[in-house]
């Protein structure tokens, strides 16, 4: 069954244009990985606000991509950017 992930991120607002230029980098390996169906970036300026939104194939190669991004620091790296506490829910597509 597929899954969707939905994470919000609040910047550190002198951060954010860093933030949002990190995460660009990051999305065509995110969409290359396999079962990645789709993969973006919304952003709020004005809020200092990012939300990551992506579909999985299914739960297997979303937890594979999760795993891979913490395992090579990328997930870290990005936290010196981030005000608060990343808001991160999955949902099942019905």
């Amino acid at each position: 069954m597929k899954e969707a992930i939905v994470v919000t991120i609040n910047s550190i607002p002198e951060l954010f244009d860093e933030l949002v230029a990190a995460t660009a980098t990051m999305m065509p390996e995110t969409r290359a990985f396999p079962g990645c169906i789709e993969a973006h970036m919304l952003l709020a300026p004005e809020r200092h606000e990012m939300v990551i939104f992506q579909i999985w194939e299914n739960s297997e190669a979303q937890n594979a991509y999760l795993t891979w991004r913490a395992e090579r620091g990328d997930f870290e790296r990005l936290t010196e950017f981030i005000e608060d506490e990343q808001i991160f829910r999955t949902y099942t597509l019905g």
